[in-house]
């Protein structure tokens, strides 16, 4: 292997401006907090610590961009970081699972993609190269593909594939779909960030606008009269169309150009407007499908199509979204991709037992006894929370009709919510392990709950059949499920 220090390859030089421009935010945002550390003193002087701060950030910038270095070899990729304490981390081409493109909004300006090496080791990126051209991305890319499909010879600089260059999309979505999917996203995480600037500007703008006590003893009682059922109606208006427009703004930023097609490897899915990912989800690490869908949704015919994979899709972990609004008819496709089928009718489910609808509300009524009991001590009226007790009684009975497992051709069916309903699709021989659990109430009726452990699932959140008798829970783990 040649290591010739001419062979190794150095990250973008856009990097450099890529970073002077993301921390132009810091900047700006960094002035309130110099102001006040340094005490009383002028903004112009605030802003040269501000400043001071970020050409440090820049400087330590280019010396890590100096000395970050990789190379790729005919059957490996090497990395060599860090300022001070050097690593290098040696990454076989047989190890790697595919590598991920990822082009932010300046990114995609410059022409550059953020790299991430996924491997089989965990959910996670082996390895990132953060940033290079979009035709070395593609190369890098190109190079491990073919390596795994059996070619040594690395393709020409910037040549892509063509099969897949070609390759026609599985499913996409239009404009108006993404719109649809956008009033289902419903959002008020707006407010969040509005409230979040006031606390960090509150210093830098008029007090009088942000001081209750001011606004009363200025317009007296006019001020109380505004607590009426004219003004909470538009405040819930407000914030309705606040809600609505968030949601739109995210979905259309998050899937904006969202496109499925088939690889040699996998499922290609292209998706995002000011942040462009490309991400390839190899068949053979897809655990299993999960449709959801909504109680509005579902009166349209509308499901969410996802995957659960051992490999990383970032803040989502293992969780692939593959179509995140179809029908059914452009789901199907997709599913027969995966080698899954369609879930099958409603009636196919077995039903868990009816001490679900017990548990829960002797659960349910102990914790609002518990509360009620504590909030008299403070407030008389406290017995208004009994009301509690109505929905409490009928969410139960609900969640029962929506909860049930269907077991066919080596495939195990789960569907549970009523809320927001689920199908999860787990080929059995996926199946890592299986757990009986019963909490007390359980142990008291006799009935278990069967969680089923699979390869990249949460261990917080497994799957979960909830409420079985205990002998036919006992049966499914011994023979249908873990057995197979």
């Amino acid at each position: 292997m040649s290591e010739a220090p001419e062979n190794w390859s150095h990250l973008h030089p856009a990097t450099l401006a890529i970073k002077a421009l993301e921390q132009l935010p810091q900047l700006v945002f960094g002035l309130p907090a110099a102001a006040y550390f340094i005490g009383d003193t002028s903004i112009f002087v605030a802003a040269i610590i501000a400043l001071i701060g970020l050409l440090a950030s820049m400087l330590f910038a280019y010396v890590y961009w100096r000395r970050f270095t990789y190379w790729v070899g005919e059957e490996q990729l090497v990395i060599q970081s860090g300022v001070l304490n050097r690593n290098r981390r040696t990454i076989p081409f047989d190890r790697i699972q595919d590598v991920s493109l990822e082009q932010k909004l300046l990114a995609r300006i410059f022409g550059v993609s953020i790299a991430r090496i996924e491997t089989g080791g965990g959910g996670g990126d082996e390895g990132e190269l953060n940033c290079i051209s979009r035709a070395e991305a593609d190369r890098l890319r190109d190079t491990i593909r073919a390596y795994r499909s059996g070619i040594r010879t690395a393709l020409a600089d910037g040549e892509a594939e063509q099969e897949e260059v070609a390759a026609p999309p599985i499913f996409t979505m239009g404009l108006g779909q993404l719109l649809i999917a956008g009033l289902f996203n419903f959002s008020l995480v707006f407010l969040a960030v509005i409230a979040g600037s006031t606390q960090y500007f509150g210093g830098y703008l008029p007090s009088e606008y942000f001081d209750a006590d001011r606004v009363v003893d200025s317009y007296g009682k006019r001020a109380t009269s505004l607590v009426s059922a004219y003004s909470i109606l538009t405040i819930a208006m407000l914030l309705l169309a606040v809600g609505v427009i968030t949601g739109l703004a995210r979905t259309i930023a998050r899937e904006f150009g969202f496109r499925l097609s088939r690889t040699e490897t996998g499922l290609r899915r292209e998706r995002g407007l000011f942040t462009r990912t490309d991400v390839v989800i190899p068949l053979k690490r897809v655990q299993a499908g999960i449709i959801t869908t909504g109680i509005v949704k579902r009166l349209f015919g509308w499901r969410a199509l996802a995957v659960q994979s051992l490999g990383s899709d970032g803040a989502a972990g293992t969780h692939h979204v593959v179509a995140p609004l179809a029908q059914q008819d452009d789901i199907d496709p997709i599913l027969g991709e995966l080698s899954m089928p369609a879930p099958p009718p409603v009636e196919a489910f077995e039903r868990v037992s009816t001490r679900l609808i017990w548990r829960s509300w002797i659960e349910d009524g102990i914790a609002l006894a518990i509360i009620t009991a504590i909030a008299g001590i403070f407030w008389s009226s406290a017995y208004l929370l009994l009301f509690f007790a109505i929905p409490l009684a009928i969410v139960p009975v609900l969640q029962y009709r929506a909860h049930g497992y269907c077991i066919a051709d080596g495939l195990l069916f789960v569907r549970r919510g009523f809320w927001r309903p689920r199908v999860t699709i787990l080929p059995l021989i996926k199946v890592q392990s299986g757990t009986l659990r019963q909490n007390l109430v359980q142990r008291l009726l006799g009935s278990s709950t069967l969680a089923i452990g699979t390869a990249g699932a949460s261990l917080a959140t497994p799957l979960r059949i909830a409420d079985l008798d205990a002998g036919i829970a006992r049966a499914l783990l011994g023979t249908s499920i873990i057995r197979h």
